[in-house]
């Protein structure tokens, strides 16, 4: 694909990555990430949404939380529920 955008894998910055590629271009970077973290935990000593060497690691709540600032919603996808699931999914997508 012309013109697909990739960013190379660095240090544990997948989730950073992940969502770079899925826009297409530099939306987020590590410092937006970090923050996001210290929101979900104001109050944490020791952040439990990243790695405490600071080298990324982020959890699916900041990959949740970053797609909402840009108007998006995260549905969970639970295969062991995969009948009620796939029923309310054929709703969504006739």
């Amino acid at each position: 694909m012309p013109g697909a955008y990739h960013e190379r894998q660095s240090c544990q910055l997948c989730a950073l990555h992940v969502l770079n590629n899925l826009f297409g271009g530099k939306e987020f970077d590590k410092a937006e990430l970090d923050g996001i973290c210290y929101r979900l935990s104001p109050d944490a000593w020791i952040n439990p949404h990243k790695s405490v060497l600071g080298l990324g690691n982020y959890d699916v709540n900041v990959i949740m939380s970053a797609l909402q600032t840009k108007g998006y919603e995260v549905k969970w996808f639970d295969k062991r529920r995969w009948a009620t699931t796939t029923k309310s999914m054929i709703r969504v997508f006739p």
